[in-house]
């Protein structure tokens, strides 16, 4: 099997490591000729090009979508316009404009279509999923969610302000670093409606909004709240859930699952093993992926999961410029 890994930054690297442990061939595509070569050293012997079409007659059967957030789209159209089997990084888009085009697209072409959701493979958020299923605290109700990092720790050996996320034109800013919507949704199920304020609050210099604060109703009936920011020291991701017979704490920073049991009036926690590394779910993320395109199987994270989380955002946008009034998500 060959890959064509389009974009060659920090995640796109990443990848094409990964895959290369699972015995696939690389080809990286990206236009900026410094990236190239910096990829070239970090994967020796991968094929290079500078044009996506190029990359993709190169006779790839798979494809990875790391670029700029900015090019999600037109790139997972290309690919399957060629018949090339994709998993592109989150966010599928920057609008929900575009997308149904991508879907009919790939369900045409009958191609595997994953969106990036590394999240989902961490040994403690998947414990947190099944718990849920086994119905260990009964009927979710709420949820508190934070997910936030201060920007110029993300990557210390470049100027912040250059990276994407701080670039309007290339799709940054904090909404579009989607990953916690999209786990909240894996977890309780598609929201129906959300109240959403942002700000760029101008500590980083940056022309993106850097903190976004969410009131989310889920269709389910579970209501909740949602921070998201580049402005965190130090980094926090976590997430607590209350049901009728029970608390569940996510905590990604302590690698921690922590589950409050009324009847027994106490506490137990879990963690993964302390050789766990966070590159593994990475890797089982590609697996996953990789196993779906031998036996055309459905991905734990469909393009349809990824279009959802893009109308959440959308009405996100909507309820920001309306001062954080609710709006519904289209369904």
């Amino acid at each position: 099997m060959k890959a064509l890994i389009a974009g060659l930054g920090s995640i796109g690297t990443r990848h094409a490591l990964n895959l290369r442990s699972l015995d696939v061939e690389i080809v990286g595509f990206d236009p900026d000729a410094a990236r190239r070569d910096a990829f070239k050293a970090r994967v020796p012997g991968a094929a290079l090009v500078g044009a996506l079409e190029e990359g993709l007659a190169k006779g790839c059967s798979i494809s990875v979508i790391a670029s700029p957030n900015r090019f999600h789209l037109e790139q997972c159209l290309a690919a399957a316009e060629a018949g090339v089997h994709f998993l592109v990084e989150k966010p599928l888009a920057t609008a929900a404009a575009g997308i149904p085009e991508l879907l009919a697209r790939a369900e045409r072409r009958k191609l595997v279509a994953m969106v990036g959701s590394n999240w989902k493979f961490h040994p403690a958020l998947a414990r947190m999923r099944g718990m849920l299923e086994a119905g260990e605290i009964g009927r979710p109700l709420a949820v508190q969610a934070v997910g936030g990092q201060y920007l110029p720790d993300w990557h210390p050996w470049e100027d912040y302000r250059r990276m994407y996320s701080s670039r309007r034109e290339l799709g940054g800013g904090v909404l579009l670093d989607s990953h916690d919507v999209d786990y909240l949704t894996w977890l309780l199920g598609p929201v129906a409606s959300v109240g959403c304020r942002t700000a760029t609050t101008g500590t980083l210099e940056i022309d993106t909004e850097d903190l976004a604060s969410m009131t989310l109703a889920f269709r389910s009936g579970v209501l909740g709240t949602l921070q998201l920011d580049y402005l965190q020291r130090p980094y926090s991701r976590r997430v607590h859930l209350t049901g009728e017979a029970g608390t569940l704490i996510w905590d990604a920073v302590e690698n921690e699952l922590s589950h409050y049991s009324p009847g027994e009036k106490a506490w137990r926690h879990w963690k993964p093993p302390l050789s766990y590394d966070l590159n593994r779910m990475y890797i089982e993320e590609m697996q996953h992926f990789l196993e779906c395109v031998r036996q055309g199987a459905r991905p734990l994270t469909p393009l349809a999961q990824g279009a959802h989380v893009m109308a959440v955002l959308d009405a996100c946008r909507r309820s920001a410029a309306r001062g954080g009034a609710p709006e519904e998500v289209a369904p």
